[in-house]
């Protein structure tokens, strides 16, 4: 499958950036109960992760900031 038939299809796209806005409330949340900064930087890199999906469409097409 070809990146660009998920970031250009408009409803299967809004359903992946919905599930990861989802999980990055779940981090967010995660990160402000955590105690040890280990954990509180693993969760930091996986919602950078997540963030940089977010931006996978302009990416894929070609779009830069």
């Amino acid at each position: 499958m070809s990146l660009k038939l998920l970031v250009n299809n408009k409803d299967i796209w809004d359903s992946f950036v919905e599930e990861l806005d989802s999980k990055l409330n779940r981090i967010h949340i995660q990160i402000e109960q955590s105690t040890a900064i280990e954990d509180v930087y693993r969760l930091q890199g996986h919602a950078a992760c997540l963030r940089r999906l977010k931006r996978l469409r302009d990416e894929v097409n070609g779009k830069s900031d």
